[in-house]
């Protein structure tokens, strides 16, 4: 089958449970349902927990940590729209079980510069190179009196400054 991997036997997928396979690097969770085999990314998008461990109920899966329901074929979220674990092709050839690997993860893109979510930060400006300070002369910030004397003075043994 060419682009497919073999994954395993039909006997390897009990009916109504999920079983993970690894697939070029990737967690993927394979289903049996009435006979037909489906193939969601392992990892709930919700806090990644594996889907091949949940629960299947007709044609979803719920995932076990916080009950996200997903849908078998499409991976589509039921009550969140925005939800989705990515679903792949899966075959049955003469009892062996086909899966094309998922593609591979593409490097996010760089932020465009309109975006107005995006912050660009000098982290100079909140964090301050302490080694500056030290080698101020004296008489300036951080490096004492120029007579020698100190920039706290103790009364009463509280520090003032």
């Amino acid at each position: 089958m060419d682009g497919f991997v073999r994954v395993g036997r039909l006997q390897d997928f009990p009916e109504r449970r999920g079983r993970a396979v690894r697939v070029a690097g990737r967690a993927v969770a394979v289903f049996r349902v009435g006979g037909r085999l489906f193939a969601l990314a392992d990892a709930c998008p919700h806090m990644g927990a594996s889907l091949a461990d949940g629960r299947v109920d007709g044609a979803c899966v719920e995932c076990h940590w916080h009950h996200w329901r997903f849908d078998l074929a499409s991976g589509q979220a039921e009550e969140r729209s925005w939800a989705r674990a990515a679903s792949y092709e899966v075959r049955l050839v003469e009892d062996e079980v086909w899966l094309k690997p998922p593609p591979a993860p593409r490097a996010p893109a760089p932020p465009a510069t309109d975006d107005e979510d995006w912050i660009f930060w000098d982290a100079s400006r909140y964090f301050k190179d302490r080694r500056e300070s030290e080698r101020a002369p004296h008489g300036e910030e951080g490096a004492g009196q120029a007579d020698g004397e100190p920039d706290e003075q103790e009364q009463d043994g509280r520090t003032e400054r």
